[in-house]
């Protein structure tokens, strides 16, 4: 059943982090509730409704920047005390802005993720989860993982349990000083939030937000493991916020996305799924969404904070109730406050203008994000400003395809590039007007690391920038696994081998990694004095196996390509810092045909719909489709049928197969320098390749690869894949 509502736009804060606003309980049931808001002003705001006219009731003095708010109460009473997080410091306010607890956790990284039950405080930093009891040391848990979000639920005794959303892809159940339970999941866990009906808070149910854009509900079981129940298995932009409402016959899931998508879905009962109720976009991320009373009585809505600041609500109030409601006061109150901002906007221009360095101060408050997209191995770069954007320079000192994005409205100029200069990308993007948030696509090409460098202006403040650097991995396509994941990594080959050998340490091996692969961890995760790191390439799906530990190292890779990407990287840091390292590399030579076994499937399905788009070209041009069908073949008439699909597919990716042979040119050069010592250009290994490509044979192309005088043909080792 689909959801009417209606927006209302409360008010206007700084910029704000996630989990920022908070509703507090009703004093009366279906009555409007207040709520509080807080941002990277240092600014905690508490609203509530009075006479229809929503009022401020209290303001803190500016401070540093709020990472985090949340609720909490004593233990059986209701919770309606807020905690904010700022730096490495936890405060405590009333609903009434009166202050009670003033608490340094001492922890050294400022605190991203906090929750309050009872006397239990959870805060992580970073890597590191630390639990207090009435403001004492509890217990704490070095994850080695950036830790985006923790809940508490209560166990026996008055002991706690910690769920803890890691960024390897896994939630992990901590119960005192006892080693966690992991699950896995399909992506980063980026959200918690514990099921609700009412005020009542479950004690053994969270719901679970991923960074590609699923939803799950985590049972805690009595022998403390999770069990997940998938709730919204479809991908997309990744989750920011999540509460469990019910807004009309029944609970709903409210969502909150990173594109500024607001979702409301039934929740599923037995055989009968979830299905997508309301659905709107605010146009920048959603810091916090969160469902209660607010406006008028009696009628549930949708409460939303974005990055920006604004708050606003989706209402089930119909609109002509909501007009009735408003007094001529109220409306004179909203003309002058717009007008006040009218003139705040012009002295800020007018203040700019003699500004003697613009560029100094951090005026743009800039959120960006790059994810990886497995499908079709590019990566999906979004940034958001607090103000409309008004041009957003791109330059590349390594080589990258800027792709075309459906939702992206900005006109896109490319400017001349030396690449001898180490410049390959010069790009501009202007948007129009009112635009605070935009998406890019771009891809990198493997064993090529770089820097973006992203230079955002604003149209308020056109004479200040904010200058941004994305790192581009050598290894960018491949994505981080776990040995305990799935079969994938559990390939008994054949592997090429890299060994090195020197007087380095674990750490240091560790940072160097993080130079070439992405989402390395915080810290090495090390067992019996070695540290294990898994990949698979997202485009071709080869493993990637990284062991290390104090003076060795050994890599084991299916494709000899990465193997030497690695060598050449590693062996680079260690000469810079004067580290001599003994390199071995040992190849298999079932590789080569294990990766070709890998791509030509691919490369058979990129031929056959580069031959379709020919043929429905050439039935364009022939104008054939607008005579009577019987004109036309069995086949041709099935490929006139399926047209916009097919032309889908190859828009999806139009320089597919040109990409395959690149990989299998590069494939042969690397066999080339690991196999023989040989260099030979990418040139010569096309000029060489040209022929058996066109073939599309297995046999024809290894043929190239063993050469005329070697009788020894590679074989594929059968492995447990």
């Amino acid at each position: 059943m689909t959801l009417a509502l209606t927006r209302i736009d409360y008010t206007t804060v700084g910029v704000t982090s996630r989990s920022t606003t908070v509703l507090f309980p009703p004093n009366e049931a279906k009555q409007p509730q207040k709520f509080a808001v807080a941002d990277h002003d240092g600014i905690l705001h508490i609203y509530g409704m009075k006479k229809g006219e929503l009022q401020l009731s209290f303001k803190s003095l500016p401070g540093p920047k709020i990472h985090k708010m949340v609720l909490g109460g004593s233990i059986g009473t209701l919770r309606d005390k807020v905690f904010i997080a700022y730096g490495n410091s936890v405060k405590g306010f009333t609903k009434k802005g009166k202050l009670f607890l003033e608490f340094d956790t001492s922890l050294i990284d400022p605190i991203s993720a906090l929750y309050v039950h009872g006397a239990d405080l959870a805060a992580c930093a970073r890597d590191l989860y630390h639990r207090y009891r009435d403001c004492k040391d509890a217990d704490s848990y070095l994850a080695g993982e950036t830790l985006h979000d923790v809940v508490l639920l209560p166990g026996e005794y008055n002991a706690v349990y910690a769920i803890l959303a890691c960024a390897d892809s896994a939630v992990r159940v901590l119960h005192g000083t006892r080693s966690p339970t992991v699950l896995r999941l399909p992506s980063a866990p980026m959200v918690l939030s514990i099921y609700r009906e009412g005020e009542i808070l479950s004690k053994d149910r969270v719901l679970v937000g991923t960074a590609d854009g699923r939803i799950g509900l985590l049972i805690l079981q009595g022998n403390r493991t999770l069990r997940i129940t998938w709730l919204l298995t479809s991908t997309g932009s990744g989750i920011t916020s999540l509460d469990i409402y019910e807004l009309q016959d029944g609970m709903d899931i409210l969502v909150g996305r990173q594109d500024g998508v607001v979702e409301v879905y039934t929740f599923p009962e037995e055989d009968v799924p979830s299905t997508l109720r309301y659905h709107y976009n605010a146009g920048e991320s959603i810091s916090t969404i969160v469902g209660g009373i607010i406006g008028v009585a009696n009628y549930p809505e949708v409460l939303v904070t974005t990055y920006s600041g604004r708050v606003f609500g989706l209402t089930t109030s119909p609109p002509g109730l909501l007009e009735a409601g408003q007094s001529d006061v109220g409306l004179a109150r909203l003309k002058l406050e717009i007008q006040q901002l009218h003139e705040k906007l012009t002295e800020e221009k007018e203040t700019s203008n003699f500004m003697p360095d613009p560029l100094a101060p951090l005026i743009l408050a800039v959120n960006h994000k790059m994810v990886l997209h497995k499908e079709d191995a590019s990566y999906s770069l979004s940034i958001e400003l607090d103000a409309s954007i008004d041009n957003i320079l791109i330059q590349s000192d390594t080589p990258i395809d800027l792709l075309d994005t459906e939702n992206n409205s900005a006109v896109v100029s490319l400017s001349a590039c030396n690449p001898r200069e180490g410049n390959f990308v010069l790009a501009t993007y202007r948007c129009q007007i009112n635009t605070n948030r935009i998406e890019m696509r771009l891809r990198s090409i493997e064993g090529q690391p770089g820097t973006l460098q992203i230079y955002v202006t604003s149209q308020v403040q056109p004479k200040r920038c904010r200058k941004i650097f994305v790192p581009i991995y050598a290894l960018s396509l491949h994505v981080r696994q776990h040995e305990d994941e799935d079969n994938s990594t559990q390939s008994n080959g054949p592997f090429n081998e890299l060994k090195l050998n020197g007087n380095f340490t674990i750490a240091e091996m560790h940072a160097w990694l993080s130079l070439a692969l992405p989402d390395v961890p915080e810290r090495p995760h090390v067992h019996d004095g070695e540290a294990v790191l898994a990949y698979v390439s997202s485009f071709i799906g080869t493993i990637l196996k990284c062991k290390y530990k104090k003076g060795n190292a050994l890599f084991l890779g299916e494709n000899i390509s990465s193997i030497i990407i690695l060598r050449d990287i590693l062996t680079k840091e260690a000469t810079k810092r004067k580290i001599k390292l003994d390199v071995f590399c040992e190849v298999a030579d079932g590789s080569v045909c294990r990766v070709l076994e890998l791509i030509l499937p691919r490369l058979n399905a990129a031929h056959e719909l580069m031959q379709k788009i020919k043929v429905l070209d050439a039935l364009d041009e022939w104008e054939l489709k607008s005579n009577p069908r019987e004109n036309l073949c069995s086949e041709y008439q099935e490929l006139w049928q399926k047209e916009t699909e097919i032309r889908s597919l190859m828009a999806k990716d139009t320089e597919i197969l040109n990409r395959l042979h690149a990989i299998i040119t590069d494939l042969y050069v690397d066999w080339e320098r690991a196999k023989r010592s040989r260099r030979i250009s990418g040139k010569e290994a096309t000029a060489k390749l040209k022929d058996a490509l066109e073939t599309r044979d297995l046999a024809t192309i290894l043929q190239v690869f063993i050469g005329k005088n070697d009788t020894t043909m590679p074989t594929l080792i059968p492995a447990a894949i």
